[in-house]
């Protein structure tokens, strides 16, 4: 028996991502333009762009924010660090991070706080990888690849 899968194009959004999306909409209504956003709001080239035609800049750091500003973190989530940059420059920070990041986030710190040492299984340069693992460092471990979680060494193991 031949069976035919039919793909939705385009695909739908996790509860988060919409979150996200429509937070930064909101804020336009209410900032108007330019409205910062810390990296891209989401993985979606389309999206993305269609915020931009209507006033949101995207920027890799908060450095690159004017003092005083809005500026969205994205749903992916950020470190620690990225939060008390903000403050300095005094921004008026709104947080879209997706509840499910917030929740890895929250369980990597209880395990920390445990003494668990931590391992981190994706991609380093990915910012939930990052914000994650900025919440816990010198807990943590990255875990690229199956050939690294063949021969990681945790401090402890125990």
């Amino acid at each position: 028996m031949q069976r035919k899968i039919l793909v939705a194009n385009p695909r739908g959004y996790c509860a988060g991502v919409d979150r996200a999306i429509d937070a930064v909409e909101k804020l336009l209504e209410v900032h108007g333009a330019p409205l910062y956003v810390r990296k891209e709001i989401v993985h979606n080239r389309t999206v993305v762009d269609q915020l931009a035609r209507k006033g949101v800049v995207f920027v890799d750091e908060v450095d690159r924010v004017p003092e005083g500003s809005v500026v969205v973190f994205s749903a992916h989530g950020i470190a620690p660090h990225v939060r008390e940059m903000a403050a300095k420059r005094r921004l008026r920070m709104i947080d879209a991070t997706c509840p499910l990041v917030t929740k890895v986030h929250v369980e990597a710190i209880k395990f920390a706080s445990e003494g668990l040492h931590v391992l981190f299984v994706g991609h380093g340069a990915h910012d939930e990888a990052i914000g994650t693992m900025g919440e816990i460092a010198g807990s943590v471990t990255l875990v690229e690849s199956a050939r690294e979680a063949e021969t990681v060494e945790v401090p402890d193991p125990q």
